[in-house]
């Protein structure tokens, strides 16, 4: 099989740029999707208990509503955030800075390498998590001024709540919830998890809300965040 194609006028080789060619190819296979049976082994390959279209049907709607709620607090809370900084300008000390700049180095390595990744972090360029440090660190700084003027502390009620959303997924909620409560370093980092909510309740409570209607594709594509909101 040919192909009859032209080389962009921008092409890197110059020898090659708007200049006709022609490509044999072979093709070896050709492939189509098919929708699989909705059946019981297709709904046991998702750990679905209830082995029915309908079941089936509205674990996803509870799993898609999930994932909007996420979405949209995660995008509620960036848009905040990027305000607060806008109307806040702070210098932050380099130091800071630059600790938060060792912590965004050794989650990038986690996250692609693993946690036995053999890779020092510093090998990773500094400047390429400046801006990201900078950001969090203005961040945390003004929130920290508005928990202590606004005297604000995690409601119970919303870590208990937060805790149960996050257990809902598990096959044993209850064990979930047992683990937690019984694991103070991360009952700590959910406590201020919902402490950061209640500044962004906070702070969107006294604020010009305006409510826009988008695609359920649209609210679930994570945040096109500007440099000048870095």
């Amino acid at each position: 099989m040919d192909l009859n194609v032209t080389f962009p006028e921008t092409y890197h080789a110059e020898n090659l740029k708007g200049k006709p060619a022609v490509f044999k190819v072979k093709v070896n296979s050709v492939s189509a999707q098919a929708l699989p049976e909705l059946n019981e082994e297709f709904f046991a390959r998702f750990g679905i208990e209830e082995s029915t279209v309908e079941g089936f049907r509205n674990e996803v709607k509870k799993n898609m509503a999930r994932e909007l709620k996420h979405a949209l607090k995660s995008k509620l809370k960036d848009q905040v955030f990027s305000k607060l900084l806008e109307l806040n300008a702070i210098e932050v000390p380099a130091a800071l800075v630059d600790r938060e700049i060792d912590v965004l180095r050794r989650q990038a390595i986690q996250q692609f390498g693993g946690p036995n990744a053999n890779i020092d972090p510093n090998m990773l360029p500094k400047d390429m998590f400046e801006a990201q440090a900078k950001r969090r660190v203005s961040v945390g700084l003004l929130m920290q001024e508005l928990i202590k003027v606004n005297e604000l502390k995690p409601s119970d009620e919303k870590v208990r709540e937060t805790i149960e959303g996050m257990a809902e997924t598990y096959q044993d909620p209850k064990e979930v919830i047992d683990y937690y409560y019984g694991n103070e370093e991360i009952l700590n980092q959910i406590k201020g998890l919902v402490l950061e909510e209640q500044v962004v309740e906070h702070l969107v409570s006294a604020a010009k809300v305006i409510e826009k209607q988008v695609s359920y594709e649209e609210a679930i594509k994570p945040a096109q965040r500007t440099e000048a909101a870095e």
